[in-house]
């Protein structure tokens, strides 16, 4: 039977409503906290009052709404934070992710137990967050204290412009883990370099291409490049929305109009990557959280494009790309 993991245990893909493939509710500090104070959402009130705009704006389209919190390991997630969200929040499923950020988030690294384990040591990690439930200390010190909540993503991802020997080490570790469990993979590229590489790389590795969305990609808004990644059969993550400092979002809808004309439409998520208090309602910002359905989606059906594509943009695809595949631990 097809399922997705989320925080409060398996569900019919059918049920997830509007999805939005990549974001940030909770994160309570670690090393991108450290680089930038901005990061810090470690205020549950805020995170429910930003999900509850999500859900709102999910509800004029379908029933209601997913966000797929995609904090990793050691990188501020915070398990117990994310259920209190699910909890007060009507409408609302919330998928955790397991995994890592690319090196520079976790500061020097030369000590970190991603240097000091093995391969496949930090594999059956990763595999224990999706099948026994997430550590609730995010793996930041010597006791393990497992919770109810299992993680239903993994995240990969890497510097700009390369792959460093760390983040080498971690895509092996998220390869096996995939492959262990079924667990759809989500990543990062940094201002959508590496995109094509971390692609080839997870299917070298024998991991179903249509397990993995390559994230970030809007910031290459190279048509042709990305049809190589959607080429190999995976998926492809735009998000970014509203972030004018980088590219207008008419980059966006050309991306999915190009990708949409050479047949991969229904390989394309979406979403917002609201990742700092700056780009959330909930703290003062004029976009935030509910972009896609709420503005992104609308503006798609006024420039033309087909309803059904609509709903696979925001639906469709994302109950098809979360569901599990083949795992022997799940």
């Amino acid at each position: 039977m097809s399922f997705v993991r989320t925080i409060q245990g398996d569900v019919d893909p059918s049920s997830l409503g509007v999805v939005n493939c990549h974001d940030h509710l909770i994160r309570v500090g670690a090393g991108e906290v450290f680089l930038d104070a901005d990061h810090l959402l470690d205020d549950v009130d805020k995170a429910v009052e930003e999900a509850s705009y999500f859900v709102k704006a999910s509800q004029d389209w379908v029933a209601g709404g997913t966000v797929i919190d995609m904090c990793p390991s050691a990188c501020g997630r915070s398990v117990t934070k994310l259920a209190e969200v699910d909890s007060r929040v009507d409408g609302l499923q919330i998928v955790v992710a397991t995994g890592f950020h690319q090196e520079k988030v976790y500061l020097e690294t030369r000590t970190s137990w991603v240097n000091q384990y093995s391969v496949n040591q930090i594999a059956d990690l990763l595999i224990a967050d999706i099948v026994e439930g997430v550590d609730a200390h995010d793996y930041m010190g010597p006791i393990v204290e497992r919770t109810k909540h299992k993680a239903g993503v993994i995240k990969f991802a890497s510097a700009y412009g390369k792959i460093t020997e760390w983040e080498h080490k971690t895509l092996e570790a998220v390869a096996i883990a995939a492959k262990e469990t079924g667990c759809p993979i989500n990543t990062h590229t940094s201002a959508g370099t590496a995109a094509l590489e971390q692609a080839k790389a997870f299917v070298k590795l024998g991991v179903d291409p249509a397990k993995v969305a390559i994230g970030h990609v809007q910031r290459n808004n190279d048509v042709w490049y990305l049809s190589q990644i959607t080429k190999l059969g995976c998926y492809l993550e735009l998000d970014g929305t509203s972030r004018i400092k980088y590219l207008p979002d008419s980059s966006r809808v050309m991306i999915v109009k190009g990708l949409t004309e050479l047949g991969y439409g229904k390989q394309l998520l979406l979403g917002t990557d609201s990742g700092k208090r700056s780009y959330q309602k909930a703290y003062g910002s004029v976009t935030g959280m509910d972009f896609d359905p709420a503005v992104f989606a609308p503006r798609l059906l006024d420039e033309g494009f087909d309803r059904d594509v609509v709903l696979d943009l925001l639906v469709n695809n994302a109950q098809t790309f979360f569901q599990f595949g083949q795992g022997r631990q799940q």
